[in-house]
């Protein structure tokens, strides 16, 4: 008798209309024992069959409630497969986020994979769909993919399915951008948080017509529509401010734009960072505090020491939002979405990190530095650091990383010219003694 099931059921009867129902089970710790039911209490029973109901019920129940998933064989579908991992997913406490991009390339998975059964799921199979994937919606999507599979067929190895994961041998999707991000030169630093405050280049709607601004604009008539400034522009989407807090910390976009007036501290000349946008499924933007997630180690709180002028610059803002907030009544969740930021957004909700990026990206390429990202400002922060010579761990707690092999391998700025180098092999080699030459060996053939 194979795990799980139970044999021939037999009835036998007590009394008129009474039965009991009963068979051997064995059980999924490999023990077999006796199952027995009784007809239910007021039930006539001429055959036994509501006593047999009830024994069968028990033992479905008996085989199947040690486990909350779904049973798992190699007859399921793909589609059925991700239906159960996606919940395993929730259970572990997967960050919206992730669990949101997830969701995204699983409506490709499911596409292209979700009538397959498992029992068809083969490594040849799986590398063929990657690669479609790859040619067809990107190499970021691909990759994804493979993720996501690698976890669901991981799912299917602990159900028994596959005795390894056809996924492993399949070949992994290279990512690496052609362009990497670069670190600002402290000029260029300079000279960017002056354009965004005083430049008088146009700074015209994107052709994408990705920036939502653009668009309304775009819709004017032409009479009406002038072309704004790049300072005109930043005042408008107040990003100069915004900019500037970018190069004073380093932080994530997400964690800037969670800001709340209370963090900053002018006296000690410190902001906290406590919190970071996220956008939910369903539900929208949310500010979440970095105890709501305790397995995410980058959401830990930190406390960053802030330069002079961004100081000068929080002091006048939060000014103004106090002057403009004075009757307004605001819930006290910090989870609202109408919580009060340092930097919201036009409404006075949560500003969108999605809308900043494409509101930068119109100022960017006004300025011709269209290479410069959020993620510029981090480097720049980071090499600054390595280049006063403070430790590595020094930029991780700035940046908010958990590894500090992260901030060395990706974050500094690497490829110096380093002259320094030559200097310390020139005093090897010129210092010291005069090295004496050494005696020609002799070979045999000068014997």
């Amino acid at each position: 008798m194979t795990l799980g099931t139970w044999g021939h059921i037999q009835r036998t009867e007590i009394e008129p209309g009474r039965w009991y129902a009963d068979c051997w089970v064995r059980d999924l710790d490999g023990i077999t024992r006796r199952a027995r039911r009784h007809t239910p209490t007021g039930v006539v029973d001429r055959k036994g069959a509501a006593a047999e109901r009830v024994l069968i019920d028990h033992l479905k129940n008996r085989i199947f409630a040690t486990s909350d998933d779904e049973e798992i064989t190699r007859d399921t579908t793909v589609a059925t497969l991700w239906k159960n991992y996606r919940a395993h997913l929730v259970e572990l406490g997967r960050a919206s986020n992730t669990l949101q991009r997830y969701d995204h390339v699983a409506k490709i998975i499911i596409k292209g994979l979700g009538g397959v059964r498992l029992g068809e799921v083969t490594t040849q199979r799986l590398e063929r769909f990657i690669r479609t994937v790859e040619s067809n919606q990107g190499a970021a999507d691909a990759k994804t993919c493979r993720t996501v599979l690698t976890g669901m067929c991981g799912m299917g190895v602990r159900f028994d399915v596959w005795s390894e994961n056809p996924v492993r041998e399949t070949r992994s999707v290279d990512t690496t951008p052609s362009r990497t991000t670069q670190a600002l030169e402290p000029e260029q630093l300079r000279q960017l948080l002056h354009d965004v405050q005083e430049s008088d280049a146009p700074c015209p709607a994107l052709p994408t017509g990705k920036d939502s601004e653009s668009a309304g604009e775009q819709r004017k008539s032409k009479k009406q529509y002038r072309i704004p400034t790049v300072a005109e522009y930043c005042r408008k989407a107040d990003l100069a401010d915004l900019i500037t807090m970018f190069t004073a910390t380093g932080v994530r976009m997400a964690e800037l734009l969670a800001f709340l007036p209370e963090n900053f501290d002018p006296e000690t000349k410190t902001i906290e960072v406590t919190g970071h946008i996220v956008r939910i499924p369903k539900v929208g933007l949310r500010r979440l505090t970095n105890d709501y997630d305790p397995k995410m180690p980058k959401n830990k709180r930190r406390t960053l020491a802030l330069p002079d002028y961004a100081v000068v610059m929080l002091q006048r803002r939060i000014a103004e939002l106090q002057s403009d907030d004075d009757d307004a009544t605001r819930p006290d969740t910090d989870t609202d979405e109408h919580v009060q930021t340092l930097f919201p957004s036009s409404t006075g909700t949560l500003r969108d990190p999605t809308n900043v990026n494409d509101q930068w990206r119109r100022v960017r390429a006004a300025l011709g530095v269209g290479d410069i990202t959020g993620h510029s400002f981090r480097k720049t922060v980071a090499t600054l650091i390595d280049d006063a010579e403070m430790s590595a761990r020094v930029a991780a707690d700035q940046l908010g990383h958990a590894q500090v092999s992260m901030t060395q391998d990706v974050y500094m700025k690497r490829g110096t010219v380093r002259f320094e180098v030559a200097g310390i092999l020139d005093s090897v080699i010129n210092s010291g003694d005069k090295v004496e030459t050494r005696p020609k060996k002799k070979t045999q053939a000068s014997r």
